[in-house]
């Protein structure tokens, strides 16, 4: 049960866009939000250009200190009439204090994070999802107002997956239709019954399908997961969170997460 959500936000869109989801989490399970205002970079900490020009270094600070405004705003609105529900900002909120916020939590929401600075960090994205060891919610930017009625789970046998599907299952047990879509291997050869029977014994009854996507990239992969998903009508998409170090994508995941961490347009259960 999602009972202990820790919403993440940059501030800008991203605000809205975490903090959106985690109320709608809560509301489905008598939760509460814990939402944070964490930014990489603080004010003062511009780079050696806008250090030596006042004038560009009191930009970049009036437009730190902007996001953080915008964050508290949108707390006031969404969460904070949840019971319980807390705010914390400022430069007190380091990554090693967002990590082990993190752990006590049953579910981190982030924004979805891109190459520009309006969206959350890389970096924020990859200390949740490496470092606190909790399920990870990226929620899209426009988030349609239904229900998460039907959910595609992406499973091939990894611990990753499996980490993932074990996270989702108070929200599996709520879904109307849930698909365990396999891509590129045979459901046998990746333990995917085993996997309705374990399901089917929470009494959520699932539906198997497979499909080839070819000898592609991983990004191709992510391409093609999302597209499946899409057809399903799916509110959300789970799957397990596969990382390669210092790979030359912005994210440094595997290319297949980092598309579709990048290109949702669902929210996305994450796990490592």
């Amino acid at each position: 049960m999602f009972k202990s959500i820790l919403a993440i936000s940059e501030g800008g869109p991203d605000a809205a866009m975490s903090y959106g989801l985690a109320a709608r989490i809560a509301s489905l399970f008598e939760g509460t939000v814990d939402a944070v205002h964490y930014s990489e970079t603080q004010p003062g900490d511009s780079d050696i250009t806008n250090q030596s020009v006042p004038a560009l270094k009191a930009m970049s600070d009036g437009r730190l200190k902007a996001r953080q405004r915008e964050s508290e705003r949108v707390f006031h609105e969404v969460i904070e009439p949840i019971p319980g529900s807390s705010f914390v900002s400022g430069p007190g909120v380091t990554r090693e204090r967002l990590v082990t916020l993190g752990r006590y939590a049953n579910l981190l929401l982030l924004g979805r994070p891109g190459a520009d600075s309006e969206n959350i960090s890389p970096a924020t994205v990859r200390a949740a999802l490496y470092d606190c060891a909790r399920p990870v919610m990226i929620a899209p930017p426009e988030l349609r107002p239904t229900p998460m009625a039907s959910i595609v789970v992406a499973w091939n046998g990894s611990a990753q997956a499996s980490r993932a599907a074990g996270f989702a299952l108070p929200l599996l047990a709520r879904a109307e239709a849930v698909t365990i879509l396999v891509a590129g291997a045979q459901p046998e050869e990746v333990g995917a019954p085993f996997l309705l029977r374990t399901l089917g014994r929470h009494g959520i009854s699932a539906k198997l399908e497979a499909f080839d996507h070819g000898e592609v990239s991983g990004r191709a992969r992510g391409r093609a997961l999302i597209a499946h998903a899409k057809d399903k009508g799916a509110d959300l998409l789970v799957m397990g969170a596969y990382g390669h170090g210092q790979m030359s994508n912005f994210l440094g995941l595997g290319g297949a997460t980092a598309k579709v961490i990048a290109a949702c347009p669902m929210p996305l259960l994450l796990a490592h």
